[in-house]
């Protein structure tokens, strides 16, 4: 594989709908080729920060109506050499992360939504549409992943960042938190699996769901919640850079397997 540094760097949208929006970053040694190229870096960008990325029925079909890109998409289909990052920065029509106005990676559930439902069950719906048909595909893809947590990442949103390989927050604002003890709810079976399956130690467990801790980026860090944390500023090339080294040929795995790769997840991670 040719020097990442030296490569060209181009961007292609691949979908962008109501405050979501997919991106490829197409590596390659000259700026016209999208077939002859060393590596794709997807970047699905949640930047509804009018409504702090919470998720809710809109943004639960969003999110697979990228996922769906992701996997059907011409340019993607026919390679393994790729990654992706996921995070609540906006970015500008040169694709260059919008820092100051994106404040939230997701504040959780949309609580306003949940009281004003109607039918059975509407919150067990809407999490288990979540569990299954987001995290479950996110944990499972058959390529790096890597959650580029640029501020809030509460309940929900943390559980989307859970259920990528590699976190990296930003330091000096936003925190990191289970709420469920402070709202008077129950971890649900998925989110409480998916917490176990990532945040090893049962003593960050017990601290973090059991008295709903608001972990700063640094306590985060130390505690093993997030793997790395950077300046607002240098969020999204830590990331990249991060998810450049993910690349299969960047870990040179000459036998790489996909469906081998999507499998090892699952038996890790998943019951």
């Amino acid at each position: 594989m040719s020097n990442n540094t030296s490569l060209q760097r181009h961007n292609q949208t691949l979908f962008d709908k109501d405050g979501v929006s997919l991106f490829a970053t197409i590596l390659s040694p000259t700026n016209n080729s999208d077939d002859d190229h060393n590596g794709i870096i997807l970047t699905l960008s949640l930047h509804r920060q009018h409504e702090k990325n919470v998720v809710n029925p809109t943004l639960i079909s969003l999110l697979i109506e990228a996922l769906d890109t992701i996997d059907t998409h011409p340019l993607l289909v026919n390679t393994n050499n790729k990654a992706l990052i996921i995070t609540g920065l906006s970015f500008d029509d040169n694709n260059t992360p919008q820092t100051k106005t994106s404040k939230f990676f997701s504040n959780g559930l949309d609580l306003q939504w949940m009281l004003q439902a109607k039918g059975k069950s509407p919150s067990s719906t809407l999490i288990e549409s979540y569990n299954s048909q987001v995290l479950a595909r996110i944990l499972t893809l058959p390529f790096t992943t890597i959650a580029a947590i640029n501020g809030h990442c509460i309940g929900a949103g943390l559980f989307l960042s859970l259920s990528t390989d590699h976190r990296i927050m930003r330091t000096k604002r936003g925190y990191i938190s289970w709420p469920e003890a402070n709202l008077g709810m129950r971890l649900t079976k998925g989110f409480s699996e998916l917490s176990k399956a990532k945040i090893t130690n049962h003593t960050v467990l017990r601290e973090g769901i059991l008295t709903a801790k608001k972990y700063t980026s640094s306590e985060a860090l130390v505690n093993g919640i997030v793997d790395a944390e950077c300046d607002i500023e240098e969020l999204y090339n830590v990331a990249f850079d991060r998810a450049i080294k993910g690349l299969p040929d960047s870990m040179n795995l000459e036998y790489f397997d996909p469906k081998a790769y999507s499998k090892c997840c699952i038996d890790v991670f998943c019951i």
